[in-house]
């Protein structure tokens, strides 16, 4: 599950809103000796900002392991029908248009493929020959990308199929590859720079600690921290902490946590119904008229405007 949160805080814009997602179709499917497909569908009731994503995990050789490599993708358009008697394919087709139960939603799809099979794939390639994603690096690395649009066509094939059994397996598999092929081909063509951005992010236990003050940030929007604390909470250098932070959300850290801080001010002001008063002693001000400049200056609109509206 923290895999799916990681791709679904790259792809919604407002991450405070990711509690409005609903889980209404989870797949797993082996194929062995190949590859593991996992697909997560969530709907939503209001509109949210959704971008489409995907990323590429790789993870060196290692111990006498073979290479691992891992796509993720995060797709919105699709429709879910709550409609037993209308097929998701269909409505998908968009071949029911009078259907009036059809629900945004969202795709998270996951292609593992199997250690052995990447060094299956890497057989009989001569050391001049371009490798897969740069095969031959000791080091491991996470890599965003926009989806292609022939990387959507195999996914939503991929999502919307008949095949059972064996026969899946085998168009599961086939597909899997069409996207590595595609994602290979984005990857290839940047920058190693830009590839691996902060070049200690390659570093899944640096990764781990940003994404730690993150979890830390969000647990008390109501208590500021200092960077040099939240640093000091995840065993990080402060530096580091703030540019690889920025690296990995496309944000400060301040401007990370006035956002989400706002955004709970919001949440408690317009849909819980709190005074002004109440809302800034819970957010940690001290004085209203601060958290009132603060509040425009994310919303554009004051509190007592917001609670008019």
């Amino acid at each position: 599950m923290k895999d799916i949160q990681e791709i679904l805080s790259l792809a919604i814009r407002q991450p405070a809103m990711n509690d409005q997602l609903q889980l209404v179709g989870n797949e797993a499917v082996a194929v062995p000796d190949c590859l593991d497909f996992g697909l997560q569908r969530f709907t939503y009731d209001r509109p949210l900002p959704v971008d489409d994503v995907a990323m590429v995990v790789y993870q060196p050789a290692k111990r006498g392991q073979s290479a691992a490599v891992e796509l993720r993708y995060c797709v919105a358009g699709n429709k879910y029908c709550q409609n037993p008697g209308c097929t998701d394919q269909a409505c998908a087709g968009g071949s029911k248009e009078s259907c009036n139960q059809k629900q945004p939603s969202i795709d998270v799809i996951t292609v593992r493929f199997q250690p052995a099979f990447i060094q299956s794939l890497q057989k009989g390639a001569t050391t001049s020959s371009s490798t897969l994603f740069d095969m031959q690096s000791r080091k491991p690395f996470v890599k965003t990308i926009q989806p292609s649009t022939k990387s959507k066509q195999v996914l939503e094939q991929m999502v919307h199929h008949n095949y059972e059994g064996t026969l899946k397996n085998i168009f599961l598999q086939s597909k899997a590859l069409e996207l590595l092929l595609f994602s290979s081909d984005q990857f290839v063509q940047n920058d190693t720079d830009e590839r691996f951005g902060c070049r200690f992010l390659t570093h899944l236990e640096d990764r781990q600690k940003i994404e730690n003050a993150k979890g830390i940030l969000l647990e008390q929007l109501d208590a500021p921290i200092t960077i040099r604390d939240l640093a000091r909470r995840v065993a990080m250098n402060e530096c580091y902490l703030k540019k690889g932070f920025k690296a990995m959300y496309g944000t400060t850290i301040y401007d990370y946590f006035q956002k989400e801080r706002m955004e709970k001010a919001k949440s408690l002001l317009y849909e819980k119904g709190m005074s002004v008063s109440e809302v800034a002693i819970l957010m940690g001000y001290s004085c209203i008229s601060h958290f009132s400049t603060a509040f425009k200056k994310h919303t554009g609109l004051k509190p007592c405007e917001l609670l008019l509206r």
